[in-house]
């Protein structure tokens, strides 16, 4: 019988609720025991709001003997601390995408991680959701033939990122780029190998010019089409997460890419024969999944595509990106 993952939480926001505390009620062989916040208190309000049996500072959740996992749900400009901390004190990680701030304090985790003979995972939750798993084999099936072109949007609407949100504060390793781009550099990596970043353009964010409000890049995939992948705070009153790939012999259109289970959605026609109508099955949970999949990987020691040396890649082409803009990477 595989044992019980008992995991603790660094940070009390509303992301670790809904990406880590929800979803372990519904995942087998998983449970969350302990929040720890910079703030006790907040950390004690957590608990008991959310009847989480321990609760203290963040290096009482470090020391905790009963712990096997902590989850950062932190700001990426300190991931690396404490992730690499929680590492030494014998725990696996795992990081709130993106993996941290930069390709440099990424790689120190990867590095950390091997050291501490312990595992450090991202959370690219979408990852483990039915409907990316197929979309991505759908992607290598050939159906398309030739990628020519493709498009990503992941647009945040225009309302959601308000003044205060930590997203838009350059000493966090904020914008959009980080936040939403992050996903877009994955898939592509996912679906078709390493990209190279040949141009940017940056929107900035009046009250702090670091972060970029939307950005605009062109990535090379290794066949040489072109990928154009667009993050942004400024969406409109509905916003985006598409992916369009036009192919030689066929086009796919995804949406709700970032997050499957808000009725995800996948078309594959050529001229006008339509190949392949999908949607998202109900009720599946991508951040469950991927509670699920640590749990199995944890077990049996397998590889994992949410492994943190894998991760730096991600950030290495996010920090391309932001050089490419004319800003510096986080």
């Amino acid at each position: 019988m595989t044992p019980e993952l008992r995991i603790g939480i660094l940070g009390a926001g509303g992301i670790a609720e809904r990406a880590m505390v929800e979803p372990a009620r519904d995942a087998a062989g998983v449970r969350v025991v302990a929040i720890g916040a910079r703030d006790p208190e907040r950390a004690r309000a957590f608990a008991e709001r959310l009847k989480l049996p321990t609760h203290g500072d963040y290096e009482a959740i470090l020391s905790d003997p009963g712990i096997d996992l902590v989850y950062l749900a932190l700001p990426p400009i300190t991931h690396a601390e404490w992730g690499i901390r929680a590492l030494q004190a014998g725990k696996h990680v795992l990081c709130e995408k993106p993996l941290s701030a930069n390709g440099t304090t990424a790689s120190a985790i990867a590095e950390a991680a091997a050291a501490a003979d312990r595992r450090a995972f991202v959370g690219f939750h979408y990852r483990l959701h039915g409907f990316t798993r197929r979309l991505l084999e759908m992607i290598a099936s050939g159906v398309l033939g030739e990628v020519e072109r493709v498009d990503v949007d992941f647009s945040i609407p225009h309302f959601v990122v308000k003044p205060g949100n930590i997203r838009l504060d350059g000493d966090l390793a904020g914008g959009a780029v980080m936040d939403v781009g992050c996903y877009a550099v994955d898939l592509i990596r996912a679906a078709w190998g390493e990209p190279v970043v040949e141009s940017a353009e940056s929107v900035l964010y009046e009250d702090d010019p670091r972060i970029d409000l939307q950005t605009d890049a062109v990535l090379r995939l290794p066949s040489g089409a072109p990928a154009r992948v667009r993050s942004s705070f400024i969406g409109d009153d509905k916003g985006a997460m598409s992916l369009v790939v036009e192919g030689s012999d066929a086009r796919l259109e995804a949406t709700s890419v970032i997050v499957p289970q808000w009725g995800a959605t996948l078309h594959v026609t050529a001229g006008d024969d339509v190949l392949v109508v999908e949607k998202a099955a109900e009720g599946e949970n991508s951040y469950a999944r991927q509670l699920e999949h640590l749990v199995a990987v944890l077990a049996d020691g397998s590889a994992s595509i949410l492994d943190a040396e894998r991760g730096v890649g991600t950030m290495r082409v996010v920090d391309d990106i932001y050089r490419a803009a004319g800003l510096e990477p986080r």
